[in-house]
């Protein structure tokens, strides 16, 4: 079977499964864990007419997020920021993390989402960044070439590097904010940059020759590289909610289902390891806990890796 090579952020386990989304959930614990931008790309590209409208509504309304903006109206502008965010998840649905499940958790999002943009959008020093972003990009030339009309390489890449060092610094700020505290369940930082890095590249690479699409690929992380897996001892079993049939490998306690895009609790209970107690499994079974009888740590998910 071939497939990404994708190791677990939380318990290290390989990616066992095939997956139909850009986001990669952990065979074992249940765990969003990365993102594969050749299914983005795939996800963006799968309905013209869908992305077309899209873009036409995101170009509306960041219209009106401009005026509300210059008039210093940060209730109008978060408003609007919401109805942006709802466009483009209802759009591209794929994009969703599928960590967030439910209506509740969905409100939660584009809460977070949209006033993370408002913070972001008045803060004198966001606005500076802004303004240096757009300088940058409107440096970037075109030239025909044998692969047609490219951008140039050498402006280019000084937005790109601008960019990811914009981003990363905007993200180590909001993920150490209280208020954002169930974004490292919903969405970690790693694969949250990689969501940001992911729509940078596949807004810029049809602009790209094909070294400089390769370059970019690179300096983003996202170099492709498959590798063969032989698939593990395991059964299966139906998806606890449209009863898809799944393969479940020896030791999973979350599957994931890409038919509904639900997860489903294979265990709710284990035995410690030192003393044999039983204990609850943790929402997050891929991270080491503490057996509540004895104190000593356990670590649930060991098949393949250790």
């Amino acid at each position: 079977m071939r497939i990404k090579k994708f190791n677990c952020l939380s318990c290290g386990a390989p990616k066992i499964n095939a997956y139909a989304s850009p986001y990669v959930v952990c065979d074992f614990c249940g765990s969003l864990t990365d993102i594969d931008f050749t299914v983005g790309m795939e996800t963006w590209n799968e309905s013209a007419f869908t992305t077309a409208v899209y873009q036409l509504q995101k170009m509306q309304i960041m219209s009106q997020c401009q005026a509300a903006l210059a008039g210093g109206d940060q209730r109008g502008y978060y408003q609007l920021q919401k109805s942006f965010w709802d466009l483009y998840y209802r759009s591209f649905p794929a994009y969703l993390p599928p960590s967030i499940d439910s209506d509740k958790k969905y409100a939660i999002y584009l809460e977070i989402c949209s006033v993370a943009s408002v913070k972001s959008a008045f803060d004198p020093k966001w606005q500076t960044y802004g303004q240096q972003q757009q300088v940058l990009q409107q440096a970037v030339t075109f030239s025909q070439t044998n692969e047609g009309n490219k951008a140039e390489a050498r402006a280019f890449f000084a937005l790109a590097d601008f960019f990811m060092k914009m981003t990363r610094e905007g993200l180590q700020i909001f993920y150490r904010d209280p208020k954002f505290q169930i974004m490292h369940e919903l969405t970690p930082e790693p694969v949250h940059l990689k969501m940001k890095l992911s729509m940078f590249v596949q807004a810029w690479v049809p602009y790209l020759t094909s070294a400089d699409a390769a370059r970019l690929l690179e300096m983003t992380g996202f170099k492709l590289e498959y590798t063969d897996i032989a698939q593990p001892v395991g059964k299966i079993a139906k998806c606890g909610h449209c009863r898809t049939d799944l393969f479940v490998p020896d030791g999973a306690y979350k599957i994931f289902c890409e038919s509904c895009r639900k997860m489903t609790r294979l265990s709710e209970s284990f035995f410690c390891m030192s003393c044999g107690s039983p204990n609850d499994v943790p929402d997050n079974p891929g991270k080491p806990i503490d057996c509540k009888h004895c104190k000593v740590e356990n670590r649930l998910i060991r098949p393949l890796f250790g």
